[in-house]
């Protein structure tokens, strides 16, 4: 807990990305309807690009399903 005690803004904005991460793996493997190799890719982008990961997995999620 050193780096919390140091930098709590750092620790808090970490433990926010991978909670939505989870949330968004979560919904990819349960709630959608993409192919295998789709969600592999989804999930590899998921990991690799933290913040920008999520923001593209939710906006092609809500352009699949007509909500934008």
């Amino acid at each position: 807990m050193e780096l919390f005690e140091r930098n709590p803004a750092i620790f808090l904005l970490v433990s926010l990305n991978y909670l939505l991460v989870a949330a968004a793996l979560y919904h990819l493997v349960f709630r959608s309807d993409y192919t295998l190799t789709q969600r592999l890719l989804w999930m590899a982008a998921l990991w690799l690009l933290p913040g920008l990961g999520i923001l593209s997995y939710w906006l092609v999620w809500y352009r699949r399903a007509g909500r934008l």
